[in-house]
């Protein structure tokens, strides 16, 4: 047992990822407050995990748990947060500040500014704990950290979810309040399991632009099967009324409506074949044309279905689609208030951890919907911010075989465009990571063996031939092919932005050309 008088704003718990992972629960005046799974460990061991204590400034804390009592003695308050410091963060991709994040949650653009919530774990680079981290941007490149928006409590760790912005007051908060919809995610925590709580629907709701998040009294949404989750929410004007999207179980989804934002009727379950996990639904714009749309039923592994949705059902016309190349990419949502654009956030799950954090986010995609032949499907391109900040850094002469480009430091985004008709190879190193385009065979194929995943096979059509659009970043790499009709990322090893990017081909290369991603605003 340790007990803290709280004079300072933040608690240092040094954390060992060799040590075995020990829960501590938290007190005061034998009311427990928090519950925490850590690896602890001596102090200046593997790095500090930090929590904000500053409501409790004044009072005195008790900390119980299964811990050698040396290393709870190793926990103290302080007047500043752990400052984390690791040189090759990406430059252009969000990244925690500490510890494990996955899933962006609350996607919500209001007063000039993009908020991104999203599931960290504060005190492990790997997952548990799940609490809500947050961010916020005015360019969706840039990112300011703030603190930790909500924590566990008796109800559950904090799951996924989405945010709202309440223009006309409608749940009785007031105008402009910003709602969050999130699982309470019963039973994964022991606090919960001791409660006999299960996963069900909750609301948190700020009036202050979204800085501080409060609970809701009360269950929106009580268990209905599995670990039901990841509610979506958005507004369907032709119905008159607010819509949510849940995952269920297996491959089975449910559709709810409101009039309120607060209570809820099912209208609708859905399935479709290998669909799981943090559901989204929206209309997309067919090509050029923003008078024609499309609906799009979206899951976590970028599965996606295309359809029409009349405020009750989505009824698919397609049959389940991939917008994803590889298995890097996961658990995209789109946002709230951006009034016409499809903007998605995908989570990177990333392997690296040498920063004392594991995980990234995709940059922002702006969606839309393309015919071809066999019907509409998405395209996910950077969004509109990057092309503002390319610089032209150079080209390669008609018909070279060889290229070298020595990167700087600086993000790079290369685009590669070849002749339809086309034969022979094409190999695009880049660090330890290689891209191949084979004509013969049609396919193109990305290697890295710092990874798991060593290999993506990518089909195209060599008759029309191909584009390919690489945005390169510290630690992750993002391609885009033929204007973004196929998409994935790839991780890469460190400070790969000091690395030559080399091109040897046989193949009849149209166009390459290279860009500088910086803001000289």
């Amino acid at each position: 047992m340790l007990k803290l008088y709280v004079q300072e704003p933040y608690l240092w718990l040094p954390v060992d990822r060799s040590e075995p992972c020990v829960k501590l629960h938290f007190y005061l005046e034998k009311e427990k407050v928090q519950e925490v799974d850590i690896r602890l460990g001596k102090p200046c061991r593997d790095f500090y995990a930090c929590m904000d204590v500053s409501e409790w400034m004044g009072k005195e804390l008790t900390i119980e748990g299964d811990a050698e009592e040396e290393l709870l003695s190793g926990i103290f308050c302080y007047k500043e947060k752990v400052q984390h410091v690791y040189p090759f963060r990406p430059k252009l991709h969000f990244s925690p500040e500490s510890g494990w994040n996955n899933d962006p949650n609350g996607l919500v653009y209001a007063d000039g500014q993009y908020h991104l919530y999203y599931q960290a774990n504060p005190y492990d680079t790997d997952w548990g704990n799940m609490h809500w981290g947050h961010a916020v941007s005015r360019d969706l490149l840039h990112w300011e950290h703030k603190p930790i928006a909500l924590a566990p409590d008796a109800y559950g760790t904090v799951f996924s979810g989405c945010g709202w912005e309440d223009q006309e007051n409608i749940a009785g908060y007031g105008k402009g309040a910003l709602l969050f919809y999130y699982t309470a995610a019963g039973g994964s925590n022991q606090w919960s399991k001791e409660a006999g709580n299960r996963f069900t629907q909750r609301l948190a709701v700020s009036t202050d632009g979204g800085n501080t998040l409060q609970r809701a009294d009360g269950v929106l949404i009580g268990h209905i099967a599995g670990d039901n989750r990841d509610p979506k929410v958005f507004y369907h004007e032709e119905s008159g009324a607010y819509i949510m999207v849940l995952y269920l179980e297996g491959y089975e989804f449910a559709i709810f409506r409101s009039t309120d934002l607060l209570c809820w009727e099912e209208s609708q379950r859905l399935t479709g074949e290998g669909m799981q996990e943090c559901p989204d639904l929206f209309p997309c714009a067919v090509g050029e044309n923003e008078e024609e749309k499309k609906w799009v039923f979206w899951s976590a592994d970028g599965f996606y279905m295309v359809g029409s949705f009349d405020g009750y059902r989505f009824i698919p016309e397609t049959e389940v689609l991939s917008a994803y190349a590889n298995g890097l990419p996961y658990a995209a949502q789109t946002y709230a208030g951006t009034k016409g654009r499809v903007i998605s956030v995908a989570w990177l799950r990333m392997k690296n951890d040498r920063g004392n954090y594991r995980g990234l986010m995709a940059i922002p995609a702006e969606l839309s919907l393309v015919k071809k032949a066999e019907g509409c499907r998405l395209r996910l391109q950077p969004v509109q911010r990057l092309r503002e900040i390319r610089h032209f850094a150079g080209e390669a002469e008609a018909d070279c075989a060889q290229v070298r480009i020595q990167m700087d430091g600086t993000p790079l985004e290369i685009t590669v465009s070849f002749e339809p008709q086309n034969t022979g190879r094409t190999l695009l190193g880049i660090g330890k990571t290689g891209v191949a385009v084979d004509f013969e065979r049609e396919i193109m194929e990305i290697e890295n063996p710092d990874t798991a995943a060593k290999k993506i096979t990518i089909p195209f059509s060599g008759k029309e031939g191909l584009s390919l659009d690489f945005i390169i970043d510290q630690e992750i790499i993002e391609f885009y092919g033929n204007d973004g009709c196929f998409y994935g990322a790839v991780e890469t090893e460190e400070n790969v932005l000091a690395k030559a990017v080399t091109a040897e081909t046989t193949a009849k290369i149209a166009e390459m050309k290279w860009f500088e991603l910086r803001d000289d605003l």
